[in-house]
Parts: structure tokens; C-alpha cells; sequence
């Protein structure tokens, strides 16, 4: 199985990627057949002043291809790793 990463700096759809991914664009992706690889990772955000924001790490993969999509804490992830009971392995 060859290693096709999504260039760090650009979205699958090919647009420049401001900074980290929107939950609504982890669901599309999951929605699209992009598989979740467990665990998930975890760690605090880099550019926060606040130790309490997180940031959380999917390894997506699809047709043998991966992908990295870094999206920030908010309920409705939380709601999503619940529901899919996917580990979270803190960094």
C-alpha cells in the first residue's frame, strides 16, 4: 500500500489551508468514505495563550492514500469521538 499525503499546507479539495480544520470538514471527509485510523492524538494548541485548548489529530485514509487533519477542541467533536469511541492518545 503506497504513502500519497495530501500536501501539509493545502485541503484535499486542493485550497490553501489557513491553519487548522474545521470539525464540519472532518465530517464531510468521514461522510466522503475517509476512514478515522485509531488512536486519535492530542495536544495542547500551539498558538493558544489558554493550556486548556486542545487541538486534535485525525489520520484519515481512503483508497490508500492518507491524510492529516488537525481540527480544534469543540462539543460536537467530543459528541464525534464518543459516538465513534475512537482512543485519544495525548501528546
Amino acid at each position: 500500500m503506497g504513502f500519497y499525503p495530501a500536501p501539509i499546507p493545502m485541503r484535499m479539495d486542493g485550497t490553501a489551508r489557513p491553519g487548522y480544520s474545521s470539525y464540519a470538514q472532518l465530517v464531510a471527509l468521514v461522510s466522503q468514505g475517509w476512514r478515522v485510523e485509531p488512536p486519535v492524538y492530542m495536544r495542547p494548541q500551539w498558538r493558544s495563550r489558554a493550556r486548556e485548548e486542545n487541538v486534535y489529530h485525525f489520520v484519515l485514509w481512503w483508497g490508500g492514500r492518507f491524510n492529516l487533519v488537525s481540527v480544534p477542541d469543540s462539543p460536537e467533536l467530543q459528541q464525534f469521538l464518543e459516538r465513534n469511541r475512537l482512543p485519544v492518545d495525548r501528546l
